[in-house]
């Protein structure tokens, strides 16, 4: 962060590495590093719009080329500027173990529970938007774990840092190449986005994770949450594992994706689990205790 992350008050961008006092071994074992981000800068710009289907997206640093498939619309013909606005904010970013990451990953029940996400995402997700696997790429079992922890996380963290769920939004980074984190933040045009209530939250953020770990095992609509299938031939929500409105659903104005690409089983063991080698969870492989 040299030269980067500047406390003056005219900075941009500050923040500061949380330090851990004794932390718990799973941890240890799974987070990098925790950054409070004190102080950002977030600039938005309208530069077209779709009419009934969202513009495919970028997924956790993942290229895409989407071609003329959903093609956006320009703003005028003769095009000289844009409407934008610049707001600042606080946030937390949480820098994954890559290791952890790939070892979990290489489990067989996660190939197993990522195989079931690549065929639907195949089969259904990309039909359905004219494009095919070269155009964009399967997001991997990594986006979908750390995105799925992120709306836990946003869900937990509303409930006491001084800000509602609907203003927390995230950046999910799930790429070997730049590395695994979530970034909860927000920003908004006045004062109340640099309050400080996530940033002090963030101090607490092993509690948190338990916590959003502990959430992910039972949502009251299980088992019907827990034992959804990707490939389910009438139920048709492709890129949906073990995720409902009662559990994984968050404002989509908080949402990266737009509710897409979320499974708590990734999270945590769910009850649609009976034995310890079908279960494909990140918390029990960096817990084993839990089990």
């Amino acid at each position: 962060m040299d030269g980067v992350s500047s406390s003056a008050e005219d900075s941009l961008f500050e923040a500061v590495v949380l330090p851990t006092h004794k932390p718990q071994p799973w941890f240890t074992k799974a987070i990098k590093r925790v950054l409070l981000v004190k102080r950002l800068r977030e600039v938005q710009a309208l530069v077209g719009f779709t009419r009934f289907t969202a513009r495919t997206s970028s997924l956790g640093g993942l290229p895409i080329d989407t071609g003329n498939t959903n093609r956006r619309a320009q703003l005028a013909n003769d095009l000289h500027w844009l409407p934008a606005c610049e707001n600042r904010g606080e946030g937390i970013f949480i820098e994954f173990d890559p290791d952890t990451i790939a070892a979990w990953t290489a489990a067989d029940a996660v190939k197993d529970r990522s195989a079931q996400f690549s065929k639907a995402f195949e089969n259904e997700w990309l039909s359905s938007r004219g494009l095919d696997s070269s155009q964009f790429p399967f997001p991997g079992a990594p986006y979908i774990l750390l995105h799925s922890l992120s709306h836990l996380l946003i869900t937990e963290m509303a409930l006491e840092c001084g800000y509602g769920a609907s203003s927390i939004r995230e950046r999910i980074y799930a790429n070997k190449e730049i590395g695994y984190g979530i970034l909860l933040m927000t920003s908004t045009a006045g004062s109340e986005g640099t309050l400080g209530g996530l940033v002090d939250a963030g101090q607490r953020i092993e509690s948190y994770l338990e916590r959003a770990f502990e959430r992910a095992q039972l949502c009251s609509n299980d088992p019907f949450c827990s034992e959804h299938d990707p490939n389910h031939p009438y139920d048709i929500r492709p890129t949906h594992g073990a995720a409902c409105h009662g559990c994984e659903l968050i404002a989509e104005t908080s949402c990266e994706q737009r509710n897409e690409f979320l499974d708590r089983a990734l999270v945590s063991r769910t009850v649609a689990v009976h034995d310890d080698s079908d279960d494909p969870s990140f918390w029990s492989f960096i817990n084993p205790d839990v089990g």
